[in-house]
């Protein structure tokens, strides 16, 4: 693939704060009109990583390329085509959302933002007069958005965007992400820790574990991870692989420890118990397994 085509790269950085690796040789690829999931628990290094691409912490080591740009001056540049949400803005309480947005958007030399739009565009048209301190927080977040979407970027990075709302306001952002995504084919990064919100948005995904990169997978890919499958425990490991081999393909089937799982319909489970016990197999437990984004995620965490 072409530079290009690409959006958004790390190559191997890594941030080391007080002797502890935050963010550990990470490379990422975030493809021009992607919705890129980037997931992982609490503390496993997914603000950090925003941070140093945007440019607000820097890497120990390690470069960063936006556009297929790596020098300073080109960052710089492509910098400014891009809208950020991690960390809650701060709003005057007693002004409007309108008021809010107008004097942010001065603030940072916006002076061309369609003010009215842009809260059309993220469903706070009708806030009216309510001042900021009344928002719900669902309201506060859209708001914020509104003021990461003022200079038009061509990428959006938010953190943890639907932390702390309720199912409205995690449904109104989600819409509005893929709007802006299909409508106006801005590349959007997502931090989260919500496993299935991210699986009903997101087109690619990279997952994060102790400051680690442990998986980077497309939509395509994880979709198929999440395949039903006949889940084994079997007594002896090494005897149950020369097995599986003797029968099956890799991309067929994947054992952790002394698990097994055969992707396939739960009416497969008397074929695989018969199976095992014809190789000589002690086999502890046998189910079936129904497939799901979140045990998919679950597997890579």
């Amino acid at each position: 693939m072409e530079n290009c085509e690409i959006a958004v790269a790390t190559h191997g950085i890594t941030k080391i704060y007080g002797g502890v690796r935050r963010v550990d040789d990470v490379s990422i690829s975030v493809r021009k009109g992607e919705v890129y999931g980037l997931i992982g628990k609490n503390g496993a290094g997914k603000t950090t990583l925003i941070r140093m691409i945007l440019g607000i912490a820097s890497p120990s080591s390690g470069t960063v390329e936006l556009n297929g740009e790596s020098t300073p001056r080109a960052l710089s540049e492509e910098r400014r085509k891009i809208g950020a949400l991690i960390e809650q803005p701060a709003f005057y309480p007693r002004m409007t959302a309108t008021e809010n947005l107008s004097v942010y958007a001065r603030a940072t030399g916006l002076n061309k933002v369609d003010v009215k739009a842009l809260l059309s565009l993220v469903g706070l048209e009708d806030a009216g007069k309510k001042t900021a301190r009344n928002f719900s927080l669902g309201m506060k977040q859209r708001l914020a958005i509104a003021m990461a979407l003022a200079g038009d970027p061509e990428i959006l990075f938010l953190d943890e965007p639907v932390n702390g709302l309720d199912p409205t306001g995690i449904l109104q952002v989600r819409e509005l992400i893929r709007r802006l995504n299909e409508e106006r084919g801005t590349t959007v990064v997502i931090s989260s820790h919500l496993l299935g919100e991210l699986g009903r948005v997101a087109t690619a995904y990279g997952v994060m574990r102790e400051g680690r990169l442990v998986s980077e997978v497309r939509g395509e890919e994880l979709f198929a991870l999440a395949r039903p499958r006949i889940k084994v425990v079997v007594a002896e490991k090494e005897r149950a692989e020369r097995a599986l081999r003797s029968r099956y393909n890799e991309n067929e089937y994947v054992m952790r420890g002394n698990t097994v799982e055969i992707f396939g319909e739960a009416d497969m489970l008397p074929a695989v118990g018969a199976f095992f016990a014809e190789a000589g197999v002690a086999v502890m437990q046998l189910s079936a397994e129904r497939g799901d984004l979140e045990s998919a995620f679950i597997d890579m965490l």
